[in-house]
């Protein structure tokens, strides 16, 4: 055998058993491990919806005349009851002397044809005194009667445009931007409000659902009220506030298959805005020692979500799960995995079961 022909059969067979020493390692694949906990999960719809007043006041003026006082400051908290504006009242102090003066000389007038009638009424019956002509005494009381019923309700009228000259406000509540300012003329029919005044708590937060959760909304209803849970943008940070839910609309939108609901908060940090948008979620009941476990974990396949638990041996099983609901970064699991099982949260991309694994972070 010529020396090549040795060398040549030397580096083969030294091959084969590097090959065979490199078969004989099981690889071990780097992954990210969490553990499967049990705890009480709610259960809700989520749907975004927007903060309302429950009352909201735009103020106007139902006299004409001169702003002479402005006695709050836009964005100021104000009472109800509490004075808000003045409008010019000497005019219309002029008016109710006007309608006093007139009521009181038709009531003068009354008083004579009242005096009249009496005087008369038994000298027509002895026929000293015309019929027609006491007929006419009478007739001149009762318009006397009607004048001074006139004059009163010009009087009431008057004092009620004296009243307007002092606006004060309905509710408690939060103003608003000021439209005008002092000095300025205002009208009974401006387009513009004096400003608005909003209700800040309670608070009321409208949102829409699908027409398919009613009845699972109504039968929940049946066992008290329920909860609702609003938050600005997500519900894993402290900014999470807690109301009730206040009502159900008594109609769905036959165009988008929708229902409004409106919960109430009592609001009373001011924390939520009217016409805010917000994300709420209307907790329907509560799921007791549900096993939840992070979304990363599952893996979507063209069959059924599944989840690889690490066993003991630092090896993994392909488990197939159902899924509840999801929770923010979580999701509840209804069957294929217990609480306190060690599952793998990240590196699934190479494993299958009996793969042997290397926690490179997570729970040990």
């Amino acid at each position: 055998m010529s020396k090549l022909k040795i060398l040549l059969f030397c580096f083969l067979l030294l091959s084969s058993c590097h090959r065979k020493k490199l078969t004989l390692q099981t690889p071990s694949y780097p992954v990210q491990v969490g553990e499967a906990t049990q705890k009480d999960v709610p259960i809700f719809i989520e749907a975004l919806g927007h903060v309302q007043s429950i009352t909201s006041i735009d103020i106007y003026s139902r006299i004409e005349g001169e702003i002479t006082g402005i006695y709050f400051k836009q964005g100021q908290e104000v009472k109800q009851g509490d004075l808000l504006f003045t409008i010019d009242p000497r005019p219309y102090q002029a008016a109710v002397k006007q309608a006093q003066g007139a009521l009181e000389q038709s009531l003068a007038n009354l008083a004579l044809s009242e005096e009249k009638v009496k005087r008369y009424r038994l000298l027509t019956k002895d026929e000293f005194y015309s019929q027609i002509d006491y007929e006419t005494l009478q007739a001149n009381m009762a318009a006397n009667a009607a004048l001074v019923l006139e004059n009163q309700g010009n009087l009431d009228a008057a004092n009620i445009n004296l009243n307007y000259c002092w606006i004060y406000a309905p509710i408690d509540g939060m103003m608003g931007i000021l439209n005008i300012d002092y000095g300025n003329l205002v009208c009974v029919n401006c387009q513009n409000s004096l400003t608005t005044l909003n209700q800040m708590a309670p608070i009321f937060v409208t949102f829409s659902i699908p027409e398919f959760q009613l009845p699972h909304i109504q039968k929940a209803l049946k066992k008290g009220t329920l909860k609702v849970l609003s938050a600005y943008e997500n519900f894993k940070s402290d900014e999470i506030f807690e109301g009730s839910l206040y009502m159900l609309d008594n109609t769905v939108d036959n165009q988008t298959g929708m229902i409004k609901l409106r919960a109430i908060f009592e609001n009373k940090a001011r924390e939520l805005w009217p016409g805010q948008f917000i994300r709420n979620r209307l907790v329907l009941y509560t799921m007791k020692d549900a096993v939840v476990i992070p979304y990363a974990a599952v893996q979507v396949t063209q069959t059924n979500p599944i989840v690889f638990v690490l066993k003991d041996d630092m090896t993994v099983e392909q488990r197939t799960v159902k899924l509840g609901q999801r929770q923010d970064d979580d999701v509840v699991i209804l069957s294929g995995i217990q609480g306190g099982e060690k599952i793998i949260i990240d590196g699934q991309i190479n494993l299958f079961s009996g793969a042997k694994v290397r926690m490179i972070q997570g729970v040990q």
